[in-house]
């Protein structure tokens, strides 16, 4: 027993006269990062090289859609009813499907052809010039075929991102095809109006395209820094080269 206690003693004591520990001069941490070229960083590289006009024409696009484009949009929401809305944007829907075909036909592929010609023929038909998407409703949706993607089929590399103005998000081939789907793309108020005399009908066509811009903000549910990420461009860029990638792979 009296062993015992010396021992407690000694240690005691020697705890007593350890040393406070006094902390060194301090050092920032040194972030050392990923290994050069890692996988998971290559997932994420798109090319950039006009960042700084895209992240301009980004914001442009932001602040034209919150003070005037979106303003329209509401109040078309609200002024038509629902279903007067889901007609217009079926006819508009009816009329791509011919630049849906002849991509489809370019890309060499005849199923996703004769979906979108029978699609066209029966919505345009049956469905009242294409205000009831009559095949949408059977469980046959329209494909998403353009000649973005033709080109991309035909290994066309897809160049440096690019962001559009109105359009938003695109690439340099994208933005080709584009101009080359716009053009066929026919109008309604080209048969409709196609009595009228060139005034009336310039007039006409005009308030069309107008609609027809309406109409294409209406079908999409996107909205400029709602995604609350601090990195909204970034993250956008990303979605959309990745997703142009996977409509040229499907």
């Amino acid at each position: 027993m009296r062993v015992l206690l010396l021992l407690l003693l000694v240690l005691a004591s020697g705890c007593a006269t350890t040393p406070e520990h006094q902390p060194g001069p301090f050092q920032a941490p040194v972030h050392r990062g990923l290994p050069e070229d890692p996988e998971v960083e290559r997932l994420f590289l798109v090319e950039d090289p006009w960042e700084g006009f895209n992240r301009s024409m980004y914001h442009f696009n932001a602040q034209l859609d919150r003070y005037v484009y979106l303003p329209v949009v509401r109040f078309y929401e609200a002024v038509l009813p629902d279903s007067v809305q889901q007609g217009v944007s079926n006819v508009f829907n009816n009329f791509k499907e011919i630049p849906i075909f002849v991509n489809s036909v370019l890309q060499g592929n005849p199923k996703k052809a004769s979906v979108s010609l029978g699609r066209f023929v029966f919505n345009t038909t049956i469905g009242l010039g294409g205000l009831i998407d009559v095949l949408g409703k059977g469980g046959i949706p329209q494909e998403n075929e353009d000649f973005g993607q033709t080109l991309g089929v035909w290994g066309v590399p897809p160049g440096p991102y690019l962001v559009l103005p109105v359009l938003g998000p695109s690439g340099l081939r994208d933005a080709g095809g584009t101009a080359f789907d716009a053009v066929l793309t026919l109008n309604p108020a080209d048969f409709v109006f196609d009595g009228m005399g060139w005034a009336a009908r310039g007039t006409a066509t005009t308030a069309v395209y107008g609609l027809k811009a309406v109409d294409a903000r209406h079908q999409v549910k996107f909205r400029y820094y709602e995604t609350g990420s601090p990195f909204e461009y970034q993250l956008v860029r990303f979605v959309y080269t990745k997703k142009r990638e996977l409509d040229i792979a499907k």
